[in-house]
């Protein structure tokens, strides 16, 4: 576990003095580093981004605290460094609700969205980072890529053939998602939303760009952490309604993209720490697949290719039982 450096405590006592005890906390797969800092009766959360940029977190928390949107204070930066204090949101997150509160504060969740996707519209954020790019169909397959390097290839050892057939669906699939139109978070879904004082707070922004409508959705209803059951379908109709321009199989097609993409980041982390938790996230985001091909039958030949790879391929993990075990199984090494 990395300490604080000293010249990080030095800048941290000469803001708020001498009198505080630091508790690390678990970073996120960034790199990024966290304290909760204890002042007197008082707590922040300071923040070291190490060799990542600050300024687009700092950008778009701007865009977002000066329309009202609820996100944590900054109490004092350090923008060469990468150094923020900020306000401490505590650590119940909205995946570790208990089931009778976790259905109202995903609906919660779906108004605070619809809000974003209205007020933040182009010409607002022209200015902030998050106005100047976009999710394109390059974009899509680029993350898929890492899926087929990550999991396929590394992981299950998928043949070249098979390979290049799931290589080709999924170029399918990223041509056939909606033009990036509105404000997307990115990484919408229930362990980055913190429940403070009964509301719901978004951190984590800091890869915020415009994309299809559909996308922060399935990030929430279609979460790789937590599962909402069957409402996810009921819940998304429901918003498609309100919202008025999207339709279910836009629903579908860019969750099948977003579901991938999670499979290789969770891939990818496994592979950088050999942390076995990541895991263990994969059968259930595999499970969804199945609902977006009974949606939106463009997607059957996909689906199909997908899970016929993870019924007969296995390598430094096993994936076959994925729809009954969330516990993939590992080789010996």
């Amino acid at each position: 576990m990395k300490r604080m450096t000293a010249e990080l405590a030095d800048w941290l006592r000469s803001r708020i003095g001498e009198n505080i005890v630091v508790d690390k906390l678990h970073g996120d797969v960034s790199g990024r580093l966290f304290w909760r800092v204890f002042s007197g009766q008082d707590t922040l959360i300071l923040m070291d981004s190490g060799t990542i940029p600050i300024w687009p977190w700092l950008d778009i928390h701007e865009l977002l605290a000066t329309r009202g949107f609820p996100v944590p204070s900054v109490m004092d930066c350090n923008t060469k460094k990468g150094w923020v204090l900020q306000e401490d949101l505590g650590d119940l997150r909205l995946l570790d609700a208990d089931d009778n509160e976790y259905g109202e504060y995903i609906d919660n969740a779906l108004d605070l969205l619809f809000r974003m996707q209205r007020e933040l519209d182009r010409k607002l954020c022209s200015g902030s980072i998050a106005g100047r790019r976009s999710f394109t169909p390059a974009f899509f397959m680029a993350e898929l890529e890492n899926t087929l390097e990550s999991l396929f290839f590394r992981l299950l050892s998928v043949p070249m053939d098979d390979l290049l057939s799931l290589q080709a669906e999924m170029r399918n699939l990223c041509g056939m998602i909606d033009e990036a139109t509105v404000f997307t978070h990115r990484d919408f879904h229930s362990a980055n939303l913190i429940i403070h004082e009964k509301r719901l707070m978004m951190v984590d922004w800091q890869d915020a760009r415009f994309g299809p409508s559909a996308y922060d959705l399935v990030s929430l209803l279609r979460d790789s952490y937590r599962d909402i059951g069957l409402s996810w379908e009921d819940r998304a109709k429901k918003y498609i309604h309100a919202q008025g321009k999207l339709n279910i199989f836009q629903v579908a097609l860019t969750a099948c993209q977003r579901s991938l993409k999670a499979a290789g980041t969770f891939s990818r982390q496994y592979r950088k720490t050999g942390d076995s938790s990541f895991l263990g996230y994969l059968p259930r985001t595999f499970r969804y697949l199945g609902d977006y091909a009974r949606i939106c039958p463009q997607l059957e030949n996909l689906v199909n290719s997908v899970y016929s790879a993870l019924d007969t391929c296995s390598g430094e993990i096993d994936l076959r039982d994925f729809r009954y075990s969330n516990i993939p199984g590992i080789l010996e090494k």
